[in-house]
């Protein structure tokens, strides 16, 4: 019966968080928009109904508070933004999973006090940059910061911030008191085939991988697709096809990194005109950084040869870097503990996906579990994870968090 409850309780939240979306084919919920207003808002209700003190702050995540015997937190969280056109479950299982855990825990008198957080922005997806609300948490934005970052269209963090009540003066307000953290775990779907596969239940992450990013742009001479001989062209797209093999040439010779171009941009693009402008993005990913810096090195070599040979111009501009991260040992412990009493299956891997825990783990232990995604289909309409396994998650949360909360009374 407590599955049922559980079950039903997940399912209901979930649909009614897909129908916060600019899109109607998947989901598409960017941050400071009507549709995260709307989402925050409902995740307010929810974490409200089932008797948590809730508030959304200045950096529009969304808390949920049971209070325990004292002031230090064991905190639950993931992001409540899409991709465009993404999945229902990206961020969002890992959010229900939480507010689930707390209603189970909610007739528990606690020493740590749980908080379930629904952070903003860890896509990076409308202004080029991860983790909003995770480095608010940590201190790392100042006014000027959002005064100056801008989307596609113009509009400053600062700007989009005041457009949902929220005070972007006050960023520093979101700051975590360090000490009052005892730790941070976050579920979330793995975003990849693994635990499909090998029809495991669950994934204790050991560690998540770095990540780099650049944008290119490359600038030669539009001129005649026919009148314009092929050895007197300065051609920035073809410039940037040897470069899209350079990328992953680079990245296959390290084991454990992979290396992506995403998106190109050209211009003028059109089928009789050689183009004037080529832009593009490397997006490189490794558990060690060496091998991010070694590709990143091979990729800075690539451009300036091509820029060179074609007589055309470049701007390489890195535009994002973590460092990888390791998840807190002991708390990895407590999770394979919590699986093993609830005799599910459980495999440690990596994460190559981004995550909130990766910047919280560099100051606030840390700990990741993963549910599965079906044929390893995520930020897609397609994204899929079944409600089975998010019920496990659920379990082994409520468990995870007893185990903690017993460190108190040792």
């Amino acid at each position: 019966m407590t599955n049922t409850i559980v079950s039903d309780n997940l399912e209901k939240m979930l649909q009614d968080m897909m129908k916060f979306s600019a899109d109607t084919t998947g989901v598409t919920r960017l941050p400071f928009t009507k549709e995260a207003e709307q989402a925050a808002l409902y995740l307010q209700f929810r974490m409200r109904e089932i008797g948590l003190e809730s508030y959304i702050d200045v950096s529009g995540a969304v808390h949920g508070i049971h209070r325990g015997k004292t002031k230090k937190r064991i905190i639950i969280g993931s992001h409540y933004d899409s991709v465009k056109c993404g999945g229902p479950f990206d961020g969002i299982a890992g959010i229900v999973c939480g507010i689930e855990t707390a209603r189970l825990l909610a007739d528990q008198e606690l020493d740590y006090t749980l908080e379930i957080i629904a952070l903003n922005d860890e896509e990076g997806i409308r202004f080029d940059g991860s983790y909003f609300s995770s480095k608010a948490f940590l201190g790392g934005w100042t006014v000027s910061d959002l005064k100056t970052i801008r989307d596609k269209n113009g509009i400053s963090i600062y700007d989009a911030m005041n457009s949902m009540s929220l005070d972007p003066e006050h960023i520093a307000d979101t700051a975590w008191n360090l000490d009052e953290i005892r730790c941070f775990l976050e579920v979330h779907i793995e975003q990849g085939p693994i635990l499909d596969q090998k029809k495991c239940d669950l994934g204790i992450v050991d560690r998540i991988v770095g990540l780099r990013r650049y944008e290119i742009t490359l600038c030669g001479q539009a001129n005649h697709a026919g009148t314009t001989p092929m050895l007197m062209r300065h051609d920035p797209l073809a410039a940037a096809a040897k470069i899209i093999s350079a990328v992953e040439e680079a990245a296959l010779q390290h084991s454990d990194a992979v290396a992506t171009v995403g998106f190109c941009k050209i211009v003028p693009n059109t089928i009789n005109t050689i183009a004037s402008q080529a832009t593009l993005t490397i997006d490189i990913r490794s558990r060690n950084m060496i091998d991010i810096t070694e590709i990143s090195s091979k990729i800075a070599s690539e451009v300036k040869q091509e820029a060179l040979l074609r007589g055309v111009t470049y701007n390489l501009k890195e535009t994002f870097c973590s460092e990888p991260a390791e998840m807190n040992p002991q708390l990895q412990k407590y999770l394979q503990s919590a699986i093993s009493k609830s005799n599910y299956t459980y495999m440690t891997m990596s994460s190559g996906a981004g995550h909130d825990a990766q910047p919280i783990s560099h100051k606030v232990p840390t700990a990741m579990l993963f549910i599965p995604s079906k044929d390893g289909k995520s930020h897609c309409p397609e994204e899929y994870t079944a409600v089975e396994s998010l019920v496990k998650a659920v379990h082994v949360l409520q468990k995870t968090i007893l185990i903690i909360n017993k460190e108190v009374r040792c």
